[in-house]
C-alpha cells in the first residue's frame, strides 16, 4: 500500500540517527573535557585547602606567637633550672622575673619527675602527682601542651606548656609556663571585619584534647565532627574534609598546625561559604561534560527539527495526501525551509502536476476506448438483431416445417449471441459480464417462444452473482442457449402432468462454478429425437470445451439434465504473431 510504514525494529530516524553519531563524535570531547574538568576540580580543591589551611593557621596566629614565645621562655628557664636545681633562691629569682615580665602568665615553676612543684613563682607547696595530664606528661621527657580547668594555684582555665630539662641525658623534670584561657582570648586582637567566613576555631593538642576555641567552650560538641575522634584529626599538618558534626549539621572542617607535633587550629566553616564552596563542586564539575553532551544533542536535535525534519514531515504529509486523493497543497511550505528543500518540494509539486495531467490524458483516452467499445457492441447487436429480423422474415415465407425449424433454431443462436453483445453494451465495466443477468435474458427469450407455441412450460431459475470475462461469457451463453432450445423442445410432462425447465448457477468455492440446464421427461415414452439434433448436443460439447469445463448429460428419474462444471479463469489476452 502507498504511505504504508514498513516495520522500524530499531530507531532508525533522522533525529535517533543524528543523536548517535553526534554522541559518537562528542565522545572524544567528552573524555578529554572529563579529564581536564577532573584536573581543574582537584587542583581547584588542593588550592582551596591550601587556602583554608592559610585561614585556619592565620586564625591562630596570636596562639601560636604566645606558644612560640612560651616554649623559648621555657627553654632559657629550663637551663636556669638545670643549673641551680637545688638552689630555690636563684631558680625562683629567675621564673619571678620571667613572670614579671609578661604579664599574661599565671604560673611558673619546674616539675620534678616525682611530681612536686618547685622552684616556681608562688609560696604554695604544690604536688601535680593527682594531675592525670601531669602524671603523663611525667614519664614523657617532651613537650606538652595540656589544658587545666581548675588550676591549682589560679583555680581557672589555663593552658600549661611543659618543656623537658634534661642534664647529662637524665629526665631531671619539665618547666611548666601557665596562661590562662580569658586571657589568650583577650589578647588574639580579632576584629569582626576580618573573619574570613568561619563559624569557630578551636585550638587542640596532640591527643585531640581541647585547648580554647574562639567561640563557646560549652557549645563546641554541637560544632565538632560527631563520627570522628578528634585525636585522628592530629595525623597530619594541613588538610580539610566535610563532616557531620554532633548535632548532625554538615559542616567543612580545616585542620592546620599552630605549633608542630604539639597544637593543631581546626576551623569549621559553612558550607555555603564563599571560601569553602570550591570544595563541593566536584560532582557538578564531573557531570559538566554529560550536561555539555546532552546540551549539544538537544541544541543539535532542536536545530535539526526545525530545518530539516518537520520540512521533510511536511513533504511527506503531502505525498501520501497526494498517493491517496490526488490532492496537491494550496501553497509551498514558506521561506523558512533550506534551498534543498525547497527544491526538492518544487520538483515534487513538478512531478504531481505531471502525473495528474497524465492521468487526466489516460482517463480521456480510456474514456475514448471504452465509448467506442460500446459503441462496437452496440452495433454488433444491431446487427445481429437485424439477421434475426431477416431470418424472421424468411421464417414466415418458408413454407416446409423442417426448414422453419432450423431457421428457428439458427435464430436462437443468433439471438445469444446479440444477448451477449447486449449485455456488454449495458454493464459499466467493458471487461467483466455478470452471468446472472445474461441467463435470465436467455430464460426470457426461451420464455417468450414457449408462449408462442403454445406450450405451457413452467420455467424455475437459480442463479448466483457471477462476473466472467467475456472470453468465457461467449461460450457459456452459447452453451445455455443450446441447452435451453433442447430442454424446450424435449420437455415432456411428468408424473404430476406438467412441463418443467429448470436453470441452476451455483457457485460451488471461490472460483468453481456448475451450471445446470433441466427439462422434464417421462422415461417410459422418451421423445422422438430429431434426425437433425445431433448437431446441439456437439455445439454444447464444443462450448463446454471453449469455457474449459467438464460436461455431463443424461436422465435422473424424471428429468433431463445438462451440467457443466467449470473454473472461473483470469483474463488472458491474445498473442498475436507477427
Amino acid at each position: 500500500m502507498i504511505g504504508a510504514p514498513g516495520p522500524r525494529p530499531i530507531p532508525s530516524g533522522l533525529g535517533a540517527r543524528i543523536i548517535a553519531f553526534l554522541s559518537i563524535a562528542l565522545i572524544p570531547l567528552g573524555l578529554v573535557a572529563y579529564l581536564q574538568t577532573a584536573q581543574l576540580d582537584q587542583e581547584t580543591r588542593a588550592r582551596t585547602q591550601l587556602s583554608l589551611a592559610d585561614l585556619t593557621e592565620a586564625a591562630m596566629a596570636p596562639e601560636r606567637a604566645l606558644l612560640t614565645r612560651a616554649f623559648g621562655a621555657a627553654e632559657a628557664l629550663g637551663a636556669i633550672a638545670r643549673e641551680t636545681v637545688g638552689t630555690d633562691e636563684s631558680c625562683e629569682l629567675a621564673m619571678r622575673e620571667y613572670q614579671e615580665l609578661n604579664g599574661y602568665v599565671s604560673f611558673v615553676g619546674f616539675l620534678g619527675v616525682d611530681g612536686a612543684v618547685f622552684c616556681s613563682t608562688t609560696d604554695q607547696t604544690i604536688d601535680l602527682s593527682q594531675y592525670p595530664g601531669a602524671i603523663e606528661a611525667l614519664g614523657q621527657p617532651r613537650p606538652k601542651i595540656l589544658r587545666f580547668d581548675f588550676a591549682p594555684v589560679s583555680g581557672e582555665s589555663v593552658v600549661s606548656i611543659y618543656r623537658p630539662v634534661l642534664r647529662d641525658g637524665a629526665h631531671l623534670g619539665h618547666i611548666i609556663i601557665s596562661v590562662p584561657v580569658r586571657i589568650m582570648s583577650a589578647i588574639e586582637n580579632r576584629e569582626e571585619a576580618a573573619n574570613p567566613g568561619y563559624i569557630d576555631v578551636v585550638l587542640i593538642n596532640d591527643t585531640g584534647e581541647i585547648l580554647k576555641s574562639l567561640g563557646e567552650y560549652n557549645r563546641l560538641g554541637d560544632l565538632l565532627p560527631g563520627d570522628l575522634n578528634i585525636e585522628t584529626l592530629t595525623e597530619g599538618d594541613q588538610y580539610s574534609f566535610l563532616g557531620r558534626s554532633g548535632s548532625g549539621e554538615s559542616y567543612i572542617y580545616a585542620v592546620a598546625s599552630v605549633v608542630p607535633d604539639l597544637a593543631y587550629a581546626l576551623t569549621v566553616w559553612d558550607p555555603e561559604s564563599p571560601n569553602a564552596t570550591a570544595l563541593q563542586t566536584g560532582a557538578f564539575a564531573k557531570m559538566l561534560p554529560l550536561v555539555m553532551w546532552a546540551a549539544s544533542v538537544i541544541v543539535a536535535y532542536l536545530a535539526v527539527n526545525r530545518l530539516v525534519i518537520r520540512h521533510i514531515r511536511t513533504l511527506r504529509y503531502q505525498m501520501r495526501s497526494f498517493a491517496r486523493d490526488r490532492r496537491l497543497p494550496a501553497q509551498s511550505s514558506g521561506s523558512d525551509m533550506a534551498l534543498e528543500l525547497r527544491d526538492m518540494e518544487n520538483d515534487f509539486l513538478q512531478m504531481s502536476d505531471s502525473i495528474l495531467q497524465d492521468e487526466a490524458q489516460l482517463e480521456n483516452t480510456l474514456r475514448e476506448k471504452t465509448i467506442l467499445l460500446k459503441e462496437v457492441h452496440h452495433r454488433v447487436k444491431n446487427n445481429l438483431q437485424l439477421i434475426s429480423s431477416i431470418m424472421n422474415m424468411q421464417i414466415r415465407q418458408s413454407e416446409t416445417d423442417e426448414t422453419k425449424r432450423v431457421l428457428r433454431r439458427l435464430q436462437d443462436r443468433i439471438r445469444g449471441l446479440a444477448a451477449i453483445h447486449r449485455q456488454l453494451y449495458r454493464t459499466a465495466d467493458l471487461g467483466h459480464v455478470d452471468v446472472r443477468e445474461l441467463l435470465n435474458e436467455l430464460i426470457d427469450q426461451v420464455a417468450v417462444a414457449a408462449e408462442h407455441g403454445n406450450r405451457n412450460i413452467k420455467i424455475t431459475r437459480d442463479l448466483d452473482q457471477v462476473d466472467v470475462y467475456p472470453d468465457q461469457a461467449m461460450p457459456l451463453s452459447l452453451l445455455t442457449a443450446e441447452a435451453l432450445a433442447n430442454a424446450e423442445k424435449y420437455a415432456q410432462a411428468d408424473s404430476t402432468g406438467s412441463q418443467q425447465i429448470s436453470v441452476r448457477l451455483k457457485t460451488t468455492s471461490d472460483r468453481d462454478v456448475t451450471l445446470e440446464v433441466v427439462n422434464s421427461s417421462d422415461p417410459e415414452h422418451p421423445p422422438e429425437i430429431d434426425p437433425m439434433g445431433g448437431l446441439g448436443l456437439r455445439l454444447i460439447q464444443a462450448f463446454a470445451t471453449q469455457l474449459g469445463g467438464e460436461l455431463s448429460h443424461g436422465m435422473e428419474g424424471e428429468r433431463f439434465c445438462v451440467r457443466v462444471d467449470f473454473r472461473i479463469s483470469d483474463f488472458k489476452p491474445e498473442v498475436v504473431d507477427y
